[in-house]
């Protein structure tokens, strides 16, 4: 059967010399290469499916500061798909990707704040991560942000706005590639 862990899926992109390349880079704790590799094995796209080796790939990735591969294991700790919920992991790697600028982080976060999801409900920071990601054009933050406000003072609003432009203009974001 196409696609099932034993067959691969066949996929031009991914031939017998870029999968040597990508398992290499990857044993040099190369991030793109690994979150790469995670993928492969969570879709079973050039290599046999593997959910184990999926999830070791994808927490190297993350660890090495790939911000897509931190919100994927943050978000697989907030919703505890693959792994055992966990709130406290799930706000470290989402923290992480937020402040490398990752978007759907910034959203989550502003979830998780609203919700009181693993921490105490917090509105301002709601609004903060909400309004950060609402920068980035993430669908339906906008609303959520919008939402937050009506509850907010203006001292925590223009609070909110002032932490949002910080992080925002932050100087210590991680390049494109190590995202």
């Amino acid at each position: 059967m196409v696609g099932s862990p034993e067959q691969p899926r066949r996929d031009p992109t991914v031939d017998s010399a870029s999968l040597s390349d990508t398992f290499t880079r990857a044993a040099r704790d190369d991030p793109v290469a690994e979150y790469r590799l995670s993928q492969m094995y969570a879709r079973g796209t050039g290599i046999a499916g593997n959910k184990k080796e999926a999830q070791a790939w994808l927490e190297r990735a993350a660890q090495h500061g790939n911000a897509e591969a931190q919100y994927e294991l943050g978000n697989a700790f907030r919703e505890g798909m693959g792994v055992v919920q966990d709130y406290e992991h799930a706000m470290k790697w989402l923290q992480l990707a937020a402040a490398s600028g990752n978007g759907d982080a910034q959203y989550a976060l502003g979830q998780m704040h609203r919700a009181g999801m693993g921490v105490p409900a917090d509105n301002v920071k709601a609004y903060m991560w909400f309004n950060l990601a609402t920068a980035q054009d993430v669908a339906g933050a906008s609303a959520q942000r919008d939402a937050v406000l009506r509850v907010l003072s203006p001292d925590e609003v223009l609070a909110a706005q002032a932490e949002a432009r910080r992080l925002s203009q932050s100087p210590d974001k991680p390049s494109a590639a190590a995202r």
